[in-house]
C-alpha cells in the first residue's frame, strides 16, 4: 500500500503516517492503513460491511474511529478492504467499511494492534492537504 508509511521511532509500538487531500480521505486511508498493518487487505474478500460513527474532536476523532474498527476486528475478525465516508467533519465521522473475516489460511498475519493511542496523535490540515500520524499499542 503506497498511501501511507509506517513510523518506526518507538520500540514497543508501531505507527502510521497518512497524507490525504481531504479529511474524508484522511479518515478512510487511516482506517485502511490500520487494517493493512494487521494483514494484506488486498487479499481480503468483500463479504461484510459495518458502519462506524464517532463524535469527538480532531485529532482524537481519528484514534476513536480506528479503535471502533479494532473492536470489530477483535469481535468478528473483520478486516476492512474499502471505506466509504458518509459524513465527516472535524467533530464527527460516519463511514461504511467493506471487507471480510480474517482467515489465517488465506491472510498472513502481521501486527496484533491493541489500540490507537493519543500519544503523539496528529490530524492536521496544511497547504498540501491533510496529515495524520497515529501510534498503535501492539
Amino acid at each position: 500500500m503506497s498511501f501511507y508509511e509506517t513510523i518506526d521511532r518507538i520500540t514497543a509500538d508501531a505507527g502510521i503516517r497518512v497524507r490525504a487531500k481531504s479529511l474524508e480521505e484522511l479518515v478512510c486511508k487511516s482506517l485502511l492503513a490500520t487494517f493493512n498493518e494487521i494483514t494484506d487487505i488486498e487479499k481480503v474478500e468483500e463479504e461484510l460491511s459495518f458502519t462506524l460513527e464517532v463524535s469527538s474532536e480532531l485529532p482524537f476523532l481519528l484514534a476513536d474511529i480506528i479503535n471502533q474498527a479494532l473492536v470489530l476486528h477483535e469481535t468478528y475478525g473483520f478486516v476492512a478492504k474499502r471505506c466509504e465516508p458518509e459524513e465527516v467533519s472535524e467533530r464527527y465521522a460516519k463511514v461504511k467499511l467493506f471487507g471480510g473475516r480474517f482467515d489465517p489460511q488465506r491472510h498472513e498475519p502481521k501486527l496484533v494492534i491493541k489500540a490507537a493511542t493519543y500519544h503523539d496523535l496528529k490530524a492536521q490540515k496544511s497547504e498540501e492537504g491533510w496529515l495524520a500520524e497515529v501510534i498503535f499499542d501492539i
